[in-house]
């Protein structure tokens, strides 16, 4: 396999360069929701952020703002006592973030264990399976006290959750009637408790299978049982190279959670040494990325840890950054969410705010010019940065690519090289911000005139075109639209060639 897989990495790169069609890029039109969460997973690596500098690097070098914790099964016994040393150093992850941002929410998870995902008192004689593992399966008022003894031990750290998650792979165990009569039940024991209502206005995070067919099912069965108050949040993991549903899954769990967010709450992206394979596999995990977002994610968390300064984190740390608070918009070019070719380029665009980021995965051959034409907005600065090599550190390469900006909406990228991950950074900022020359205007400000002759000339740019009415916007702020077949010949041509691009 690797020999093969080398063999045509040698051949890609001696394959003489051709002229690359120009990736097409509209800022102003969004193709997905809006990412409101995006952060890490300290369940398997509680260490994660337990030094300041890790801490920094995922969350200050990042605008990360959400973090997934766990609910040790185990660690809790029947007296209502905690084993504080089967949750090692999360304590002090989470005092690291908080340090860098206060608002940081906390997700909380039940650790999948298999057969030690919950303690003995927790468990009924009824058999269910976690991954082919039999297990008995709680009772749900049980279950819901080791919960509500995790939210008291929290609280006594001055920590409160944002979200819960009763479900998370263990769907086979905790069956949806199960998880439904937990929720109720916890609900009733944090009222007895006179839980304070700061560490009890969490939300629940429904579903969360290991892939979206079991995430799909799941949620319906939630829903047929009218548990819809204990899934605020619809969950699903997905995986790049593991059969866990399809990518039309996730419609399907958009459809149940009726209104309700969708969240991929285990991201995955693969590795390689081989530089070919690395290049395609993190791209298979950046297009389940997009893919999901496209369909209506707003939720990730990625699993692994992200701290070590390997290619790989590298790229998962400069996507938050991409997308964070804003969404993935029209770029030119398809690929598959799962199953692309490993010689598949992949282009994707996101927008945060007046930036927008260029994603392009080259896992074959070098590349002389990669020109970018922007259908709305111009580019005030450009820059590039570029990660090649395997995904080990021997073997990784990193730099920044020159950006010919020619007249702020046609940009080339000069010399990507081979087998190669490349981020392209366009700032849409004016100059000024007072100007009308918005990130989405059609056409810049410039003197309009009205076929009457005897109208007069009025100073305006062009923002946008629907059913032949232009929208203006003039320097003061003020906005008027105007049909554009009563303009100008001349200006009626302008207006029409910009909002055909």
């Amino acid at each position: 396999m690797k020999s093969n897989a080398l063999t045509l990495f040698l051949l890609l790169i001696a394959t003489p360069v051709v002229a690359q069609a120009p990736i097409e890029i509209d800022p102003a039109r969004a193709t997905g929701a809006t990412v409101q969460y995006f952060g890490w997973d300290l369940k398997g690596w509680k260490d994660s952020t337990s030094t300041p500098k890790r801490a920094e690097k995922l969350y200050a070098d990042t605008p990360a703002n959400i973090v997934r914790i766990s609910i040790e099964g185990i660690a809790h016994r029947e007296d209502g006592t905690v084993n504080e040393k089967l949750y090692g150093a999360m304590l002090k992850s989470i005092a690291n973030i908080r340090e860098i941002n206060s608002d940081v929410k906390i997700f909380a998870s039940i650790k999948l264990a298999k057969e030690k995902t919950f303690p003995a008192w927790v468990q009924s004689n009824e058999e269910g399976s976690i991954f082919n593992v039999k297990v008995k399966r709680p009772i749900p008022q049980k279950y819901a006290r080791l919960v509500a003894d995790y939210i008291d031990w929290l609280r006594k750290n001055k920590i409160a959750i944002d979200f819960l998650g009763l479900n998370n792979e263990i769907s086979n165990a905790l069956t949806p009637p199960l998880y439904v009569a937990t929720a109720r039940a916890l609900t009733a024991e944090l009222d007895r408790r006179n839980t304070p209502k700061e560490y009890r206005s969490f939300q629940f995070v429904g579903a969360d299978g290991f892939g979206t067919t079991t995430s799909v099912r799941y949620a319906q069965a939630i829903v047929a049982e009218g548990g819809l108050a204990y899934a605020d949040i619809w969950g699903s993991h997905f995986y790049p190279d593991l059969t866990s549903g399809s990518i039309n899954d996730w419609t399907r769990l958009s459809n149940v959670a009726r209104g309700r967010p969708i969240w991929h709450t285990e991201l995955h992206v693969r590795s390689s040494p081989e530089p070919a394979e690395h290049v395609a596999k993190v791209r298979d995990g950046l297009a389940i990325l997009f893919a999901t977002n496209q369909i209506g994610a707003e939720g990730y968390v990625w699993w692994s840890r992200g701290h070590d300064d390997n290619p790989t984190n590298l790229v998962r740390r400069k996507a938050i950054t991409s997308l964070l608070g804003g969404s993935c918009v029209y770029t030119s070019g398809q690929y598959k969410a799962k199953d692309n070719a490993p010689d598949a380029t992949l282009a994707q665009a996101t927008r945060v705010d007046d930036i927008v980021w260029l994603w392009y995965f080259n896992p074959v051959a070098a590349i002389k010019e990669l020109p970018i034409h922007l259908k709305r907005g111009k580019a005030t600065q450009a820059s590039c940065e570029f990660w090649g090599g395997g995904g080990s550190g021997p073997t990784q390469t990193s730099g920044t690519l020159e950006v010919e900006n020619r007249n702020g909406k046609y940009l080339v990228v000069k010399d990507i090289p081979a087998t190669s991950i490349v981020l392209v950074k366009m700032d849409l900022r004016s100059s000024s911000s007072s100007s009308p020359d918005s990130p989405d205007a059609l056409v810049a400000p410039r003197q309009w005139r009205s076929a009457n002759p005897n109208s007069k000339a009025i100073l305006a740019a062009l923002e946008s075109v629907k059913d032949g009415i232009g929208h203006f916007r003039q320097a003061s702020g003020a906005t008027f639209d105007y049909p554009l077949n009563k303009l100008s010949a001349e200006d009626r041509q302008i207006a029409e060639a910009a909002a055909s691009q």
